[in-house]
């Protein structure tokens, strides 16, 4: 099978200097056997699609197709992000113990069991339990990835390859969200109920496609400290101060799909198909740079370098957001045009600094915790953004868009101190 950036032609720029592996072999690793990039990439490729169809319909779904009052979905929503929550640290400290590969794939089929639940039943409580379930299933996936990213592709690849996934689960998620257009046009049950189905058969495609890949442990490369008990991660003074970091950048994130839309709804005078031009912008700008902005980021003072970019860079963003309502139309737009590029290379930046610091603070044996903490961290951060920021868009004032430039400007500024400690730290 021809290498994923000759599979989707939208990959083949940015992925173009990065050398896809189909089977490597490792030695010294529990569970041994050959494994693959491509092969991850590929699996990855086609959950995203499915994924990306799911978040377009399901709240359309829940709420007008099985008739879930919106109040109840909300609650749901939050009960099982708080479950993600407990997931992400349990299954990545879980995956530091058995194979993760194992672990990923049992959470892939788990979430794809949640889907059927989903189309067979009408019962309210029964699916937010799912949903709980699901989203537990999910965030311990994505810590489970760490571990399984360590084995497979080592050394100062990862953080690149790990930008390359992202690309690749964009492009999947873009497909999806075209896709999605079907139900949401015709608006009937059964069109809704194959897409999920659809979605299903992605899971377990995915989960088939990697059983052949063991990536074993590495917890027998080094015998465990007797003071290494309980969860080290939270002990760890530097990565806690970059996880409360890359929480606060990752604000971004809601900025973009709540404060932006309703920033521009409320301002009569700038179209709002704005909205949409800057998503797109941002979707083509990660599918597009994201490896390329990942690039000298494999070490812990790199990630303290790109995390002070992300910070400078969302500063600029809300400082011109803050401006934007105040001037004409066609200024109005050009800084909108301003604020997506800059939101943009926010985006990236924080993002490659964020899987820097989860993979070069952290021992191999300890990836899935630390890689569970990080994520719990950006999590909460998701959990709680939405108050924060309908807060700002809502306000007749820009003054909540100064406090954020602000605390986006001192949060970069941190990284430097926080880098500096974490490599005093991890030397000694």
């Amino acid at each position: 099978m021809k290498k994923l950036w000759q599979v989707c032609l939208l990959c083949r720029l940015p992925l173009r200097g990065y050398r896809l592996k189909e089977h490597d072999d490792y030695d010294g690793f529990e569970g041994g056997g050959k494994t693959g990039e491509s092969r991850y990439a590929r699996a990855t490729l086609i959950n995203s699609v499915g994924r990306g169809i799911f978040f377009a319909l399901s709240t359309l779904y829940f709420t007008q197709i099985l008739g879930m009052p919106m109040t109840l979905f909300s609650m749901f929503l939050t009960l099982s992000a708080v479950a993600g929550l407990a997931g992400s640290v349990l299954f990545g400290r879980a995956s530091d113990k058995v194979d993760a590969m194992t672990m990923y794939r049992v959470l892939l089929a788990v979430q794809g069991l949640g889907l059927i639940v989903y189309v067979i039943t009408n019962n309210f409580v029964c699916l937010g339990i799912t949903m709980a379930v699901v989203s537990t299933a999910d965030r311990g996936a994505a810590a489970a990835r760490g571990p399984i990213i360590a084995h497979i592709s080592q050394g100062e690849n990862r953080v690149q390859y790990r930008a390359m996934l992202r690309v690749v689960s964009n492009v999947g998620t873009a497909v999806g969200s075209v896709l999605s257009a079907i139900p949401l046009t015709l608006g009937t049950r059964p069109v809704f109920v194959a897409l999920i189905l659809f979605n299903v058969l992605t899971y377990f495609t995915a989960a088939m496609m990697l059983r052949n890949i063991q990536c074993g442990t590495f917890a027998h490369d080094r015998p465990r400290k007797s003071g290494r008990m309980g969860l080290v991660a939270v002990k760890d003074v530097p990565f806690l101060l970059a996880t409360a970091a890359n929480a606060i950048l990752y604000l971004h994130d809601g900025i973009l799909t709540i404060a932006l839309p309703i920033w521009i709804a409320s301002a009569a005078a700038i179209p709002s198909s704005m909205v949409s031009a800057m998503l797109l912008v941002n979707t083509l700008g990660v599918i597009l740079l994201q490896v390329r902005f990942a690039r000298g980021t494999d070490s812990i003072r790199g990630a303290g370098r790109a995390g002070l970019r992300s910070g400078l860079s969302l500063c600029v963003a809300c400082m011109l957001l803050a401006f934007s309502k105040e001037t004409t139309v066609w200024l109005s737009v050009i800084m909108l045009v301003m604020v997506a590029v800059a939101h943009l290379c926010g985006e990236l930046w924080q993002s490659a600094s964020a899987w820097s610091f989860g993979f070069e603070m952290s021992s191999d044996d300890l990836l899935g915790e630390y890689q569970g903490v990080l994520n719990a961290g950006a999590d909460t951060m998701a959990l709680i953004s939405p108050v924060i920021l309908t807060s700002v868009a809502n306000a007749d004032s820009p003054v909540g868009w100064w406090i954020l430039a602000a605390l986006f400007m001192l949060t970069g500024l941190s990284y430097g101190p926080i880098a500096r400690l974490a490599a005093r730290t991890r030397s000694k």
